[in-house]
């Protein structure tokens, strides 16, 4: 039994769930989003934000009707051992795949941008130590520090989009309700439904949680909150460089940024650009080897994960620095498989729900 106090409230759910939304779309994975929506991919956005949290909806029914044990404690016993241990050994690599892909994302932008000559090891792995503290210091740890930032965060993504108005073109903004491509927004839709989707890991955490009954209730305003900040962003981006020039820009928020013309003081946001990215984005990535963490470790039915918190973190660290050998080849990695294997980890508790309501009613039915 976990104590109330140490316990993540729901405000801090929203706060970190918030964060962990819209930075990696807004940092890394707007262009690839208009690339495949163009002018729709506002659509794409909202269409697979519902997607995505429909999949975290049903991993969190499938928690909640055990909201105070551990589902890496339980998991056996709805499906037998032979067939639970390979899904979460495959739900447990999604997490790390997903830490280490994001990590990926971000030791490239620092390497590019203000370390060129740093080997990307070094980056990694000094990257990685923070990681695996906070993994080690505990889930409440990383919730408030979420919490710690959460406003600095908003407001160093929502100050951008309220100085660029000079640079949009009005009359693109026609294009924006009737240039649909239904491919185009299907893409989009998948792509945004496998990021959202990845919530899902609250099946691993909701005994963490006070009151676990209002969860979806914070995710879905989270979410809601996210697709806002992240169409202040993607529209002005739509409306100054186009669906085209976009699609081709590594990093369209720094070209957004170079449009901020009030001083020189707001000139140069790129620091505070970074420093919300390197917060949140630590965030995030510290919370999915966590998940990973805590999930192998209940599941070989031990009691602490301290043990597991620098091995698993190096394993996260070895895959980033594996997994691609440049950008573009990150890039054609996301559109060729990484998305499809979220998706099918992600309906994995689809599994888990049916059976264990059939079960149920065979249960009281006998009864």
């Amino acid at each position: 039994m976990i104590n109330q106090s140490g316990r993540v409230t729901q405000l801090q759910i929203y706060m970190l769930f918030t964060q962990y939304l819209f930075t990696t779309m807004i940092g890394f994975l707007m262009g690839t989003l208009i690339e495949k929506g163009g002018y729709a991919a506002w659509l794409s956005l909202i269409a697979g934000a519902a997607g995505g949290v429909f999949l975290t909806y049903i991993s969190y029914r499938l928690a909640i009707r055990r909201p105070t044990r551990f589902f890496g404690h339980y998991g056996h016993t709805i499906i037998g051992k032979w067939l639970h241990y390979p899904l979460v050994a495959l739900m447990i690599f999604s997490f790390l795949f997903s830490a280490a892909f994001v990590m990926r994302e971000l030791q490239d932008f620092i390497s590019d941008v203000y370390l060129s000559n740093t080997p990307a090891w070094a980056v990694a792995s000094v990257f990685g130590i923070c990681v695996a503290y906070a993994v080690r210091s505990g889930i409440t740890t990383i919730f408030r520090a979420a919490q710690g930032i959460f406003f600095l965060s908003i407001f160093g993504v929502l100050i951008v989009p309220l100085f660029v108005g000079e640079g949009m073109n009005p009359d693109m903004l026609i294009a924006l309700t009737n240039h649909f491509k239904l491919k185009g927004i299907w893409s989009g839709t998948y792509l945004v439904t496998a990021l959202y989707g990845q919530m899902n890991f609250i099946l691993f955490l909701l005994p963490y949680f006070a009151k676990p009954g209002t969860t979806m209730r914070s995710i879905g305003w989270a979410a809601a909150t996210s697709i806002f900040i992240i169409l202040t962003h993607m529209i002005p981006t739509l409306l100054i460089f186009g669906p085209h020039l976009s699609a081709n820009l590594f990093f369209p928020e720094l070209e957004l940024i170079s449009y901020v013309r009030i001083g020189s003081f707001l000139e140069n946001l790129d620091p505070i650009l970074i420093s919300v990215w390197l917060s949140s984005l630590f965030i995030k990535i510290s919370l999915f080897v966590f998940v990973s963490v805590i999930a192998l470790t209940h599941t070989f039915g031990l009691q602490d994960h301290k043990p597991f918190s620098f091995s698993m973190t190096a394993a996260m660290i070895t895959l980033c620095l594996l997994m691609a050998r440049t950008a573009p080849e990150l890039s054609e990695a996301l559109n060729h498989g990484e998305m499809t294997f979220l998706i099918i980890t992600e309906c994995i508790p689809i599994v888990y729900l049916l059976v264990d309501r059939i079960r149920f009613r065979k249960l009281t039915d006998s009864a």
